[in-house]
């Protein structure tokens, strides 16, 4: 079956979907994006998803007509088949009719939603772990934008993949900043879930904001502080947080194993609470 997408204001098979090879989107990366994770037909964090979005877009200065996000996001969903899935939203400045690097003025943007059909991870892979390669960090200096220039995370991605890891997490002048398309959260040897601040550096994830919340509605020990390479190394928890990732432990580093490579109660009663959350979310 042939998905349905959205662009700029209509409905569309997926091959029938056309951009001009003079958006800026395209030329330079001139983009932001969103991933919005759905379970059972429904977009959950949708607030947060999108009050991202909207920073993001200040951010670049895009001006972006209003759009109903609701009434597409749901339409979207239930052209194409509804379940388990995600919602991607791209915004884009637009087609500028050539290639210059000034920013055009008056300029229309290009916005377009599809759904991915991502699997989510089951219990038993998330009990296995990810292994994972700590790799210099070579991105640029705007990692808080939610951009669609993602050379470097995805050549970060593929030197991990080749070294027979799943996931890279990458270090900056000996500190922990992300994963190549995750946030990292660890527990240290003192009992202390730690994550390193928001900055420029780092993505400020909504899966990590909401498991920062069930932290605190748990009361566990908490500190958003930078991570040393050697902490890393030291913890006995490392997990990593994203839409598609969910709360994923990494069990391996550089061959390593992490802690004892058990499953401590940190991970598990996170994992837990995050599961009722979308559980109970469902059920409404």
């Amino acid at each position: 079956m042939n998905s349905v997408v959205y662009l700029n204001g209509e409905y569309c098979p997926a091959n029938e979907a056309k951009i001009s090879i003079f958006d800026r989107g395209l030329l330079f990366g001139d983009a932001v994006y969103e991933v919005i994770p759905v379970y059972n037909s429904k977009p959950y964090f949708l607030d947060l998803h999108l009050e991202r979005l909207k920073t993001n877009i200040k951010k670049l200065k895009i001006n972006l007509p209003f759009h109903n996000w609701d009434d597409i996001f749901l339409e979207l969903i239930q052209r194409n088949g509804g379940g388990n899935l995600q919602l991607y939203v791209q915004i884009t400045r637009g087609n500028s009719g050539g290639r210059k690097h000034d920013i055009p003025q008056n300029i229309s943007p290009t916005c377009f939603v599809f759904t991915l059909h991502n699997s989510y991870p089951t219990l038993e892979e998330k009990q296995r772990g990810l292994h994972a390669k700590l790799l210099e960090d070579i991105r640029w200096l705007r990692c808080d934008i939610k951009t669609t220039s993602l050379l470097g995370n995805i050549l970060l991605n593929e030197e991990a993949l080749s070294s027979g890891a799943n996931v890279a997490l990458l270090v900056r002048d000996g500190f922990l900043t992300e994963g190549s398309a995750a946030n990292v959260f660890i527990a240290d040897k003192q009992g202390i879930i730690k994550t390193p601040p928001l900055s420029n550096l780092c993505l400020p994830g909504v899966t990590r904001h909401i498991i920062i919340e069930l932290i605190t509605e748990l009361k566990l020990p908490f500190k958003e502080e930078p991570i040393s390479v050697e902490a890393i190394f030291d913890a006995n928890e490392v997990w990593i947080t994203s839409t598609t990732k969910e709360i994923y432990p990494i069990t391996l580093i550089d061959d390593i194993p992490v802690g004892t490579n058990s499953h401590s109660s940190f991970w598990v009663q996170l994992h837990n609470k995050y599961e009722q959350l979308i559980k109970g979310f469902n059920d409404r």
